[in-house]
């Protein structure tokens, strides 16, 4: 519902609040169709090779980079929508509940926000400028958005939550999701350390295409193609959200001032 107020009149207009639930499936859409186009135009131009390179690889030369740049940006605004408004549904329905209840929702808002800021990161420092930066911003995303889900999942199982959904079920499906982005997570970290300390480039020049002939190419692509069921896993995640962001309408108050003379 948005109200909006003036001179002492109010306007009503409703139907707003069902759209948050969409809000999931356009951050799918931002950063799915983003790094699909960024894949396309990376393989096509030689840039990456095209078994499962690395998801950064794929927005990290020109023209690439500037669609990965501007749709991870997008993403991550989204992204902060969400978890605010995930944060304030569960502080809705959850007014009368305990104080670990709110510890727990106020924790995972802020490690959202880490995460958000640090896909920011991962689109803005290339891993060919400065990999340093572009490590840590993929260790926030990733690893904070691990953290997310399963601060988000043990909610769900606190005897005094509220969902306003049928919070067992959907529950025990990210308790799982959220097991299995932290397996992507350390597999991705154990292989791709191993591949790259046995690596020897074919190409010493492109230090992002990998070659079937390469030493450590299939534990390089054991640790790409985790990577790529870790992003899936969290959006996946997320889009579990739809239906109690469907519950949410929103309230916004204009109060015309008097004015001041002068």
């Amino acid at each position: 519902v948005v109200s909006t107020q003036s001179t002492g009149k109010s306007k009503t207009i409703e139907g707003f609040g069902s759209l948050l639930g969409y809000l999931p499936f356009c951050l799918t859409l931002l950063i799915g169709g983003g790094i699909v186009v960024c894949y396309c135009v990376a393989v096509s131009l030689g840039h990456v090779e095209a078994a499962f390179p690395y998801i950064s690889d794929t927005g990290t030369f020109p023209p690439e980079s500037c669609i990965f740049t501007l749709s991870l940006n997008c993403a991550a605004v989204v992204a902060i929508a969400i978890f605010t408004l995930k944060y304030l549904h569960v502080k809705q329905y959850n007014r009368g509940c305990s104080s670990r209840v709110r510890r727990v929702n106020t924790a995972a808002l802020i490690v959202g926000y880490t995460s958000a800021f640090g896909i920011m990161v991962v689109a803005a420092f290339q891993e060919t400028n400065v990999l340093s930066v572009h490590v840590i911003g993929a260790m926030m995303a990733f690893l904070g958005g691990t953290v997310y889900m399963f601060l988000i999942a043990s909610l769900g199982f606190m005897r005094d939550v509220n969902f306003g959904v049928n919070e067992a079920r959907y529950s025990r499906a990210r308790l799982g999701m959220a097991v299995l982005s932290l397996i992507s997570f350390i597999l991705t970290i154990v292989t791709a350390t191993f591949a790259n300390s046995v690596w020897e480039p074919a190409d010493p020049d492109n230090a992002l295409l990998w070659s079937p002939y390469d030493t450590g190419y299939n534990i390089h692509v054991v640790a790409t193609a985790f990577e790529w069921v870790m992003a899936l896993d969290l959006l996946v995640f997320l889009m579990t959200f739809s239906q109690e962001l469907h519950l949410i309408q929103l309230q916004v108050g204009l109060v015309r001032q008097p004015s001041i003379s002068t």
